[in-house]
């Protein structure tokens, strides 16, 4: 804008906004959930991701190899599936109740994608554990399905991120 417009004062010096201000113009443009609406979404969300994976885990497995799900039948395969969907939602409604859960990490360092990748796959075969230990299964059973589970929950998807980004990055330098 040119600064000899008649009636317009001239941009000299920019004043940057307190945290405050800001804060509260972000809260007025995209108002944040409450926590239990944010429990419920977090719960729903992890449901979801994690019931149709688990059951795909399962099912190939018992077709595969009977003996590691104890040739257990497409309806009870389907009840591990939910129950460590269950399971899952639960702990993830939990944790979007923690206290400071609502602020973004400035900088998500290599190491805290580390730390939260090895809590996810840790409550996840933890969830997936608790439900094969009480289906009756054994421990090189239970181990097996576990990281087949975790494998495909989110090593998988962890590797397809990272070859996408990888494309996407080959993209843009053509």
């Amino acid at each position: 804008m040119p600064a000899s417009q008649p009636g317009r004062p001239a941009v000299t010096n920019l004043v940057w906004a307190s945290e405050d201000v800001l804060t509260s113009v972000e809260q007025q443009v995209q108002p944040q959930p409450s926590r239990p609406r944010r429990a419920a979404r977090a719960a729903a969300t992890a449901f979801v991701f994690v019931a149709l994976p688990a059951f795909v885990v399962f099912a190939v497995t018992t077709l595969v190899a009977p003996s590691v799900t104890d040739g257990a039948g497409v309806g009870g395969v389907a009840l591990w599936a939910v129950q460590v969907a269950l399971l899952v939602a639960i702990g993830a409604a939990v944790s979007a109740l923690r206290p400071g859960v609502d602020k973004p990490e400035p900088d998500a360092s290599t190491w805290s994608v580390v730390r939260r990748l090895g809590w996810h796959v840790l409550s996840t075969g933890a969830c997936a554990a608790l439900v094969l230990a009480l289906q009756g299964l054994g421990v090189g059973q239970i181990l097996t399905l576990v990281l087949l589970l975790v494998g495909v929950l989110h090593l998988l998807p962890l590797a397809v991120a990272r070859l996408l980004s990888k494309a996407a990055g080959r993209g843009r330098a053509s």
